[in-house]
């Protein structure tokens, strides 16, 4: 089968899904407005041509593609994308879509699968909608992804990148699609021929999928054909796509050579920091727009290792970035995942109080006249004399971080124990113990005391009580992260 090439504009419509999409000039939407703007009326007045069974073949195969034009984060806010969809999706749009992929025409199912790609991009409902079909998509998809189909790459590209978009917002999927792309990953990211466009989607897959399936891409030595590509720069940065953060969440939890060689091209300052920052901004990233749940595990993965933790801490960006995206969002989830995202920012500021390399000391001290905390020695009384004569005291002004650090652990930290989200929630939890250990060590003596006065089961006050305060506790209970804060006794 030949595919014919798709237009520029055609490629352009399509945004990589391990990304969250946005425009520059964001716009959020509550009850049903952006239903009736006149960019959601055009576009289902195409979504109608897809669905009407009496259109042809090439007037569809238009449809779909002005469909993706329309659907660029660029022209659409993001309330008139979430009404699309919505509406779209009622009206049989998917399934509308699918019949023509089924067809086996490849131009046809080329335009066909950007389309639902672009569906799917940024959209809970148009993710899982797509979901829902997917068996009817595999069974299409399958020839194709076989060892011997490079051939059909204009096919190939638009289905990895609808198997990347569901896999970026459905995790639950990551099972379906492993089967389905196992053959070919290696060897589109080791082939000298492919375009950078065709490797980036596939990595971005790799990258989804490596959140749930670590184990069966670790077998196949997926790091290590990464790898060889950054060190050798077989490819350009766009091409690259996300390489740096697969690696990292197959391998980023210990020490090893993949992640000290990253190290060692500064992958926090150079990859790490910046995808951050566009995450942050709902900016592009490498040709994609990154969903926080995935720009935060890079930080979180590696604050589990002493080693790397360590690297990360020496960035002066990176403890100001955890802290920023912890805090409770100003504006609405733009994804349900974004939820997740925060829990792992929480996360790796766990791991980096228990290694003891955050917070600063002066941040646990009480500000201004304030009286000392616990544990926090008096200043010296040379030192207030020295204040008095006009002299600079031994200790200077607290710095930014500091600042930062006691305002969060103050104010921001006590609010995310009451979170809505039980992950944040228990996450919020581990770290304050970890700040506040002195706090949590007594309680379990208390506990103790109780269960031998009283009689109480071994264990009781820990497992049935601390437990619902710290979640973490309860780890003989549970599996816990590795980044859990343990106590003795």
């Amino acid at each position: 089968m030949a595919a014919a090439d798709a237009s520029d504009d055609a490629d352009a419509a399509v945004y990589d899904g391990f990304l969250s999409s946005s425009s520059e000039h964001h716009h959020y939407c509550g009850n049903d407005e952006g239903f009736e703007s006149d960019e959601v009326r055009c576009l289902m007045a195409w979504a109608d041509v897809v669905c009407d069974p009496k259109v042809g073949h090439a007037r569809k195969k238009e449809a779909l593609e002005c469909m993706c034009l329309g659907l660029r984060p660029q022209d659409l806010t993001e309330c008139s994308r979430m009404a699309f969809v919505r509406l779209a999706f009622e009206r049989g749009v998917v399934d509308a879509a699918v019949a023509l992929i089924e067809l086996g025409v490849a131009d046809l199912s080329c335009a066909a699968s950007n389309f639902l790609g672009d569906f799917a991009f940024n959209s809970d409902v148009g993710a899982q909608a797509v979901l829902d079909v997917f068996p009817r998509l595999e069974r299409c998809f399958r020839y194709i992804f076989a060892d011997h189909c490079l051939e059909h790459l204009l096919v190939l590209d638009a289905a990895l990148l609808l198997c990347a978009n569901i896999a970026a917002t459905c995790p639950s999927g990551h099972s379906q699609l492993v089967p389905l792309v196992r053959p070919i990953c290696l060897k589109i990211i080791k082939s000298p021929t492919v375009s950078d466009k065709l490797r980036g989607n596939t990595i971005l897959l790799l990258a989804n999928l490596s959140m749930t399936v670590g184990p069966e891409l670790r077998a196949l030595r997926v790091a290590d054909a990464l790898l060889e590509l950054i060190v050798e720069r077989r490819a350009s940065v766009s091409g690259r796509s996300v390489a740096e953060s697969v690696i990292i969440f197959l391998h980023g939890h210990e020490p090893c050579q993949e992640i000290d060689t990253l190290m060692n091209l500064n992958v926090i300052s150079q990859y790490i920091v910046p995808i951050m920052e566009r995450t942050i901004k709902g900016d592009e990233f490498r040709g994609m727009y990154p969903h926080l749940l995935y720009s935060a595990r890079l930080f979180q993965v590696l604050a589990q290792c002493r080693r790397y933790a360590e690297a990360l801490v020496a960035n002066p960006q990176v403890i100001p970035m955890l802290l920023h995206v912890s805090r409770e969002p100003e504006r609405p989830l733009r994804v349900e995942s974004d939820l997740e995202g925060r829990r792992l920012a929480l996360e790796a500021l766990w791991s980096l109080a228990r290694l003891g390399f955050w917070p600063p000391p002066a941040a646990l001290e009480p500000p201004g006249d304030a009286q000392p905390s616990v544990g926090v020695p008096p200043r010296r009384e040379d030192a207030l004399e020295e204040e008095e004569e006009g002299e600079e005291p031994e200790q200077g002004e607290p710095t930014s971080l500091e600042q930062e650090s006691r305002a969060f652990l103050s104010k921001s930290l006590p609010d995310l124990l009451g979170n809505a989200h039980p992950g944040i929630r228990a996450s919020a939890a581990g770290l304050w113990a970890c700040v506040h250990r002195r706090e949590v060590l007594e309680q379990l003596v208390v506990g103790q005391r109780l269960e031998t006065a009283r009689g109480l089961p071994s264990g009781f006050w820990r497992w049935r009580v601390l437990s619902n305060l710290y979640p973490f506790l309860g780890a003989a209970l549970v599996d816990v992260p590795k980044t859990s804060f343990e106590f003795a006794g």
